[in-house]
């Protein structure tokens, strides 16, 4: 059994937190999955005392799990189900989000801004509730005709630190 991390974990290394997840985010785009034996992909990152593992289950709808560790202790996790509409561009559609995502932003949403336009003529939305230690929201993708071609839910928050 971990032990947990302790109560002041975000006092103390909340921002190394921040920092690194959206670290993780961007390497996502960058680092090619491998195959589980139990069907799922797995895109792992690590730098220093930190690690960021994506692992979900291919195919439309998809489902998957993002789980950070200090020191090998989980602290942070996120689940998503995730949907591409069969008439999309996909290489536009991931374009555009890998685009939105890399795109820094003040307004404290740690995937993407509020609201991104692509060269391409595609949006991205983000709707975020809450904030990094406790958080659930929705991205979505439109098209240049105002459809939606991709959409993902997404809830968590720090885990273990208490």
């Amino acid at each position: 059994m971990q032990k947990p991390l302790g109560k002041d974990f975000m006092k103390d290394h909340g921002k190394e937190l921040e920092v690194f997840l959206r670290k993780g985010i961007n390497s996502e785009f960058n680092v090619r999955p491998t195959e589980q034996p139990d069907g799922k992909l797995l895109q792992t990152f690590q730098e220093g005392d930190w690690s960021y593992e994506n692992s979900w289950l291919y195919g439309e709808p998809s489902s998957g799990e993002t789980i950070i560790r200090y020191k090998g202790s989980p602290c942070w996790s996120m689940s998503y189900r995730s949907e591409m509409m069969a008439y999309a561009d996909r290489l536009e559609v991931y374009a555009c989000l890998r685009d939105a995502i890399e795109k820094p932003n003040d307004d404290g949403f740690f995937r993407g801004p509020i609201e991104f336009h692509s060269r391409n003529n595609y949006s991205y939305y983000n709707v975020q509730y809450g904030t990094l230690t406790k958080f659930n929201g929705h991205e979505y993708v439109k098209d240049i005709d105002g459809d939606v071609v991709f959409r993902i839910h997404y809830n968590g928050g720090v885990i273990g630190v208490y």
